[in-house]
């Protein structure tokens, strides 16, 4: 039975409501076309660095893969009820929600020894803050290594090619922030009603 919550089930319904075939969906995202078959039938769980670049190639934000909920006011979200993906030794928690005009995408990232981003490079809109909560991280960004221990703060913009990941032989922690200019999303939804994950828009 399918489950409709599901980053596959997510993925195949803004594939189709955006008139897109797997081929032109793998193309946008430099992923291959059975790669995105497997993603939607919910049997490969996508890499970090997958999923950003699908995001991307359907100008949405990776929020979009997490959440089904209407936007709230406050969110108060508990230990144990954050919704999470997990793959090749990283775990991802997103929020249980989102609020109005919400610019900011915070992620709890768990990284096990030698696990990251994955190989391809991530370049997205707005900037990213990144603080390491435990464990050793390296963030590859423009070319630069910038190595991260428990209790260091990383802030750049996100326009340049960046990775990260867990060179030691001990688990990591980063609380990973992603942020983007808001939209009008109250008034999208009222003129696009078919297209829910308008409510996700911008990379």
């Amino acid at each position: 039975m399918e489950n409709k919550g599901s980053v596959g089930s997510k993925l195949r319904a803004i594939r189709e409501e955006r008139g897109l075939s797997q081929r032109e969906l793998a193309q946008r995202a430099g992923i291959s076309t059975n790669a995105v078959s497997l993603i939607e039938r919910d049997e490969n769980s996508p890499s970090v660095s997958t999923l950003q670049n699908l995001a991307a190639a359907l100008n949405v934000k990776m929020s979009y893969f997490f959440d089904d909920h209407e936007p709230a006011q406050v969110l108060h979200v508990k230990e144990g009820n954050r919704p999470a993906i997990s793959s090749k030794g990283v775990n991802i928690e997103g929020l249980d929600g989102k609020l109005n005009y919400q610019e900011m995408e915070p992620f709890l990232v768990t990284l096990e020894p030698n696990s990251g981003s994955g190989e391809r490079q991530v370049v997205h809109t707005g900037h990213e803050l990144v603080y390491c909560l435990s464990g050793e991280v390296e963030y590859l960004i423009d070319g630069q290594i910038y190595p991260l221990e428990k209790g260091d703060f990383l802030l750049f913009e996100a326009h340049l090619p960046h990775l990260w990941r867990n060179v030691s032989g001990e688990e990591a922690v980063i609380l990973l922030v992603l942020q983007a200019t808001g939209q009008a999303a109250q008034s999208v939804e009222r003129h696009f009603s078919d297209y829910p994950s308008l409510k996700h828009i911008g990379k």
